[in-house]
């Protein structure tokens, strides 16, 4: 049933999947630059790979860390610890985008810093010490 519930929302939201603005911008800057680039998601590969193959920009990773390949969720700091060994990048190295309070808890965690994406909650829920900018979206993320 659980499958099924996922192909249903699959089907229902692949009309309106796109990119957030701004970010077609700084994955092909970043790519670019060599830097490495890591997904590291509380969600379940299946819907990851919906994500990365139905907006075509899976070839930007080098890494990618879902709820299937982690014992703790976030806030706990084993997908971000995971992404940088898949890196080889040292943690304190570490830049991670978030959108929700327990994500940048997990970065935090994880001794990384963290921009924060407003698209899901407000700029107050936030109050973590790891935070060094907050955005709507990626336009008005100084590259």
């Amino acid at each position: 049933m659980s499958v099924a519930k996922e192909k249903q929302y699959q089907k229902e939201f692949a009309p309106h999947l796109k990119l957030i603005d701004g970010l077609a911008e700084l994955l092909n800057t970043y790519h670019k630059q060599g830097i490495k680039m890591a997904i590291g998601s509380a969600a379940i590969m299946f819907n990851i790979d919906f994500v990365l193959d139905g907006l075509q920009i899976r070839h930007y990773f080098d890494a990618i860390v879902s709820a299937d390949d982690v014992v703790r969720s976030k806030p706990d700091p084993e997908t971000y610890l995971k992404c940088a060994t898949l890196l080889s990048i040292a943690p304190a190295e570490c830049l991670v985008f978030e959108d929700a309070p327990k994500g940048v808890d997990a970065a935090l965690n994880a001794n990384m810093d963290c921009v924060v994406l407003t698209t899901m909650h407000n700029k107050d829920e936030f109050n973590q010490r790891n935070i060094i900018s907050f955005h709507k979206d990626f336009t008005d993320f100084a590259m």
